[in-house]
């Protein structure tokens, strides 16, 4: 069972907006205060990571691959066996003249399989020619530092997701992992965001303004092969049916924008404007933005992504006129990457100086 999820929320406090902070999403520790732990409406849409911690030790195996030397399907990362141990991955961690006879395919236990029909390019031979490794036999355990272990780990792609209104969310599957260290124990090192087992679960944004809930996939199991569940309020006597995480939702803040440099008093006729948004954009909507002088349309101006986040309108012909009054207008038809809009149009208004 999903015992707690911590994320970043934006709140308010002391006349200051959209500060962030680390709360239980869901679920509750005796040690955190009400302020620590609530349902989140406003989660950061942009760099927000999810910890969830579940009660009991999963099957890492479903949860996490390993590196191989060579790409064995479609990338460079495979799948470790049900019943393989360190011993499995350290035979099939050896020198490449040996390996068919210590890792050989026919052994359900070892590791880095090529999956590709016609074989897997994997180096080259002592005289030269390129190495293919047949379909069905092992490319090897990459293990640069000979130490019997997988130098890398990858999350396994759909094995746990993040959906938003019918929206799948990308996940960093780099960044996420699976720990199953920890236990409800606070340490010292680490706090809250040290408690475990848990699987860490980073999506490099999130669509604003939607809420979102967990995904497993059925393969994601604990030791005894029940699937994930999520008790009501992260109440472990609740209890839950395998496989129902609906218990726990949270929803992503709206879409803002802020000017990326200061346009009270004059403002230059020349330099550019830049925009930030809290999320990355898609790039095609932004050529709905669009410009007054003095009320009146302009268009002598590029507007570009220099940032997945920020925008910069570029004057075109050599400036703007001088001590005149500009308008920037952002439809909602401006949207995130996950084509979600701002609440309402926002503008930006500003008079340009003398020189």
């Amino acid at each position: 069972m999903i015992e707690q999820v911590r994320l970043v929320e934006l709140y308010s406090a002391g006349g200051a907006d959209n500060l962030p902070r680390t709360v239980f999403a869901f679920g509750t520790h005796p040690m955190a205060t009400d302020d620590e732990q609530h349902a989140v409406t406003s989660a950061r849409a942009e760099g927000n990571k999810l910890r969830i911690i579940m009660d009991e030790l999963l099957r890492g195996n479903n949860l996490e691959e390993i590196a191989c030397r060579a790409k064995v399907d479609d990338d460079v990362f495979d799948r470790v066996p049900l019943g393989a141990t360190p011993d499995d991955v350290a035979r099939c961690s050896v020198a490449q003249d040996v390996l068919p006879a210590r890792c050989p395919g026919s052994n359900p236990l070892s590791l880095c399989l090529c999956k590709l029909d016609g074989g897997c390019p994997s180096g080259t031979k002592p005289d030269g020619t390129p190495n293919i490794v047949a379909m069905g036999e092992s490319v090897g355990v990459k293990d640069l530092d000979q130490d019997g272990a997988a130098d890398d780990r990858q999350f396994i792609r759909g094995a746990v997701g993040i959906t938003c209104n019918g929206i799948d969310v990308p996940i960093d599957l780099i960044s996420s992992y699976w720990t199953p260290s920890g236990d409800q124990q606070r340490p010292a090192q680490g706090g809250f965001d040290a408690l475990g087992p848990a699987i860490v679960l980073v999506p490099p944004a999130l669509p604003t303004n939607l809420p979102c809930s967990l995904t497993f996939s059925p393969e994601v199991v604990d030791k005894e092969g029940n699937a994930v569940c999520a008790p009501q309020d992260g109440d472990l006597a609740n209890g839950c049916s395998p496989g129902d995480t609906s218990a726990f939702t949270f929803s992503v803040e709206p879409l803002r924008f802020t000017a990326a440099v200061d346009l009270r008093g004059a403002v230059s006729r020349i330099n550019s404007v830049k925009i930030k948004a809290n999320a990355p954009l898609d790039p095609t909507s932004i050529a709905t933005i669009t410009v007054t002088e003095a009320d009146v349309a302009y268009t002598k101006f590029v507007a570009t992504l220099s940032m997945p986040d920020e925008i910069t309108i570029q004057w075109t012909e050599g400036g703007l006129a001088a001590t005149t009054a500009y308008k920037i207008t952002l439809p909602t038809s401006v949207t995130d990457a996950f084509h979600q809009p701002a609440l309402q149009p926002i503008e930006f208004a500003f008079v340009t100086g003398a020189s």
